[in-house]
C-alpha cells in the first residue's frame, strides 16, 4: 500500500456488510478513533476494482470466546482461552467508481489520507472552489463546496445548539472571517468587483459582544496551538476583522440627540441608526410594528394595512426641512391611487408648516392616529381604519402606544439607517432593545436589503447573520417578518441574499428556513431536541448531546454523511473582556492630552 492508504485491518466476514455500512476487524497494532476515514479496495469477479470510502462511526471491543460476563476474569487470568477483537463500524461516504455494492469480506481496510482522503470527502468534485468549514478531529481541514454557499447550487447556513455551549455565533463569525478576511475566501467570492462589493450584516443580540470584532483577541496570543490550527486552514496570520462598521440605537434624551448608546466602545467608534418619519412611512415599516399572530390574525392587521396606505397617500415633505420631518395632509390629492408600492416610489411634494399634521417623531404619528380615532366623521374613520369596529381601532392604537417608548429612539428627525457602502462587515446592535423593537429593526433592515437586491441578480452577495431565529420566524403563527424570512430562505440564493441563521432548537423555527439551508451545522444539542435533527445519524445525535464548545458536526449536499469538525479559537474579540487595547486609539488619546496641556495658560501643578 502507498502512504495514502495505511492498513488498519480486514473487512469483518462474521457479520453482513452492505452498500451503506460495514465493519473492520482491526489489526493488533492499529490505533484509530471515531470520525477517521477508511478506504477498502475490492476486486470484482469481472476484474474491475472498486474502492469504498467511509467514516468510522463506532468502535467495538470484546473477547472472542467469552460467553458470560464472568468469563472476562478467566480470560485475564488465562484460565479460559479467548482473543481480544476490536472492530470499527464504518458508514460509506463514497464508492469509486459509483457502483452500489458491498465490500467483500476479508478485503484489506486502510486509513485514507492525502489524495484518498480528498476523494473520500468529495474535494475532487468541488471544482468551483472550497471553503474551509473547520478541522477534523485529526487536525486536517474539511471543506464545503462553494457552490452550496454562494447560491449557485444552494445557499444559507442553519446552525443549531444549546445557548452558551454550542458557540453558534462564534461559528457563524468563523465562516464570515474565512470569506471576508482571508485571501482564499475573497478569491472564492469572484472577481475584484464582486468581492469588493460583498457585504455582511450581523445582528448583535447579546450585550455588546460583537461590537469588538475589529479588535484583536487578547487571549489569542497565549494559545500557540490555535495559531497552528489557523495555519492548517490556510490563514498564516489571523487577526481581527479589518473592514467593519458598528451601529447602535441612539441614546434616550432630548429631541435631536444622535449619540449612540454604547458603554464598552467610544461613541465615536459607533454610528447611531434609525429612520426618519419619511423613511418610516415610505418604506412601509408600520407593518413590522405588528408581528404577533394575534395581531395579524384579527382585523388589527387589516387596520395596519389601511393606515399604512393612508399615510402614503397623504405624505408631504416639510418645506425647507432636510431632517426627514413630514406633514400628513388632511386630504389626499385627487386621483391618488391605493397601490402602496407605487405610492412609496413617488417623490412627496413640499408643503409649508400648517398644511397638515407635523410628524417629527414616532409619538407625533401616534398622536395623529389618536386624534382621528375619536372623530365622529364616519367617512374619515372608514378612510383610515376601514369599516372596523371601535374596539378594533382601540386595539390597534393600544399596540402603538405600547411601542411608543420602545420605538421612540429609532424614529426621529436626523436619523439614518445603516449604509452598506463603506465596509464589508456591518454589526447592528439590538441587544438593548425590547423584543418588539428588535423584531422591528430586523424586519426593517432585512426588508431594505431584500428590496435593494430585487432585479440586480445574484452578485454582489449579501450575507445576513441572525441569532435567536425562533424569535423572528417561529414554527407557528404568521407575521410580515416571518414571511420575509421564509421568502429569503426560498428565493434568496438566486438573488444573492444568504442567511446564516442560528437557533437553540431547529424544531422551534419555521421549517422552511432549516429545510432550505444547504449547509447544516449542529453544536451541543439538548437531549430532548436531538430527534429533530434527522440529518444526523442516531450515533451522532447522541454524541452531539456531549459536544464541548468548539466542536460541531456539518452536513452538506455533496457529502452524504455529516462530518464532525472543530474550529479554532477566534483571533478577533467576541466580547468586551476579550478585546485587546486599541493601540491607535490610545496613541490618539495621548496626543490629544498633550495638545490640551500645551494649550493651557498659566502655571501647571503636578502631584
Amino acid at each position: 500500500m502507498n502512504d495514502d492508504l495505511m492498513r488498519i485491518g480486514l473487512v469483518d466476514g462474521s457479520v453482513d456488510s452492505n452498500s451503506r455500512t460495514f465493519h473492520v476487524v482491526l489489526d493488533a497494532a492499529t490505533v484509530i478513533q471515531l470520525d477517521e476515514l477508511v478506504a477498502v479496495t475490492t476486486e470484482l469477479p469481472d476484474q474491475r476494482t472498486v474502492t469504498h470510502y467511509g467514516i468510522v462511526t463506532e468502535l467495538l471491543s470484546r473477547f472472542e470466546g467469552a460467553e458470560l460476563p464472568s468469563d472476562t476474569g478467566r480470560v485475564i487470568d488465562r484460565t479460559l482461552p479467548a482473543e481480544l477483537v476490536r472492530r470499527a463500524e464504518v458508514r460509506v461516504l463514497r464508492v469509486v467508481p459509483e457502483l452500489f455494492l458491498a465490500p467483500h469480506a476479508g478485503a484489506v481496510a486502510a486509513r485514507a489520507a492525502g489524495r484518498h482522503r480528498a476523494v473520500a470527502l468529495f474535494e475532487d468534485e468541488m471544482t468551483r472552489g472550497k471553503l474551509p468549514l473547520g478541522l477534523d478531529l485529526g487536525g486536517a481541514p474539511v471543506y464545503a463546496d462553494m457552490r452550496f454557499v454562494d447560491g449557485r447550487s444552494g445557499g444559507h447556513v442553519s446552525i443549531s445548539g444549546i445557548s452558551g455551549v454550542a458557540t453558534k455565533t462564534s461559528y457563524a463569525l468563523f465562516l464570515l472571517y474565512q470569506l471576508l478576511e482571508t485571501e482564499g475566501g475573497m478569491d472564492l467570492l469572484g472577481g475584484r468587483a464582486e468581492r469588493e462589493s460583498v457585504r455582511a450584516l450581523v445582528f448583535n443580540t447579546k450585550g455588546e459582544d460583537l461590537l469588538h470584532l475589529d479588535r484583536p483577541n487578547r487571549e489569542f496570543a497565549g494559545k500557540p496551538e490555535q495559531h497552528d490550527q489557523w495555519r492548517a486552514l490556510g490563514v498564516p496570520e489571523p487577526g481581527p476583522f479589518r473592514s467593519v462598521r458598528l451601529y447602535a440605537p441612539r441614546g434616550a434624551g432630548t429631541e435631536g440627540n444622535l449619540t449612540p448608546e454604547v458603554q464598552s466602545r467610544a461613541t465615536g467608534d459607533v454610528d447611531p441608526y434609525g429612520w426618519t418619519p419619511e423613511q418610516f412611512i415610505r418604506d412601509q415599516l408600520l407593518q413590522f410594528c405588528f408581528t404577533s399572530e394575534d395581531e395579524r390574525a384579527t382585523q388589527v392587521g387589516f387596520v395596519e394595512q389601511q393606515v399604512r396606505i393612508q399615510l402614503l397617500r397623504r405624505l408631504r415633505r416639510l418645506q425647507g426641512d432636510a431632517t426627514g420631518a413630514v406633514v400628513i395632509a388632511d386630504q389626499a390629492a385627487p386621483n391618488t391611487g391605493y397601490n402602496p408600492d407605487r405610492l412609496a416610489d413617488r417623490e412627496p411634494e413640499e408643503v409649508p408648516l400648517g398644511a397638515g399634521h407635523l410628524v417629527r417623531e414616532f409619538g407625533d404619528l401616534i398622536d395623529l392616529l389618536e386624534e382621528i380615532a375619536v372623530q365622529e366623521d364616519e367617512s374619515l374613520l372608514n378612510a383610515w381604519f376601514g369599516r372596523t369596529q371601535g374596539g378594533t381601532r382601540q386595539a390597534f392604537l393600544r399596540r402603538l402606544l405600547r411601542l411608543r417608548r420602545h420605538l421612540g429612539p429609532l424614529i426621529g428627525c436626523g436619523l439614518a439607517p445603516l449604509s452598506l457602502a463603506n465596509a464589508r462587515l456591518h454589526v447592528v446592535d439590538i441587544s438593548r432593545l425590547h423584543d418588539d423593537a428588535q423584531r422591528f429593526v430586523v424586519g426593517a433592515l432585512l426588508d431594505r436589503v431584500w428590496r435593494e437586491k430585487q432585479g440586480t441578480g445574484r452578485l454582489p452577495l449579501r450575507f445576513v447573520v441572525l441569532d435567536e431565529l425562533n424569535k423572528y420566524a417561529p414554527a407557528q403563527g404568521f407575521s410580515p417578518l416571518k414571511e420575509l424570512l421564509i421568502d429569503i430562505a426560498e428565493r434568496g440564493r438566486s438573488l444573492g441574499v444568504l442567511l446564516i441563521g442560528a437557533q437553540q432548537a431547529a424544531s422551534a423555527v419555521a421549517q422552511a428556513l432549516p429545510r432550505n439551508a444547504a449547509l447544516k451545522v449542529a453544536g451541543r444539542l439538548d437531549a430532548s431536541e436531538s430527534e429533530a435533527y434527522r440529518f444526523l445519524t442516531p450515533a451522532l445525535r447522541e454524541r452531539a448531546t456531549r459536544f464541548m464548545p468548539g466542536t460541531m458536526v456539518a452536513s452538506q449536499p455533496i457529502v452524504p454523511e455529516p462530518i464532525p469538525i472543530r474550529f479554532p479559537f477566534p483571533p478577533f474579540a467576541t466580547n468586551p473582556d476579550e478585546a485587546a487595547p486599541d493601540s491607535a486609539a490610545q496613541q490618539q488619546q495621548v496626543r490629544q492630552v498633550e495638545r490640551n496641556l500645551a494649550a493651557l495658560d498659566g502655571p501647571r501643578f503636578e502631584l
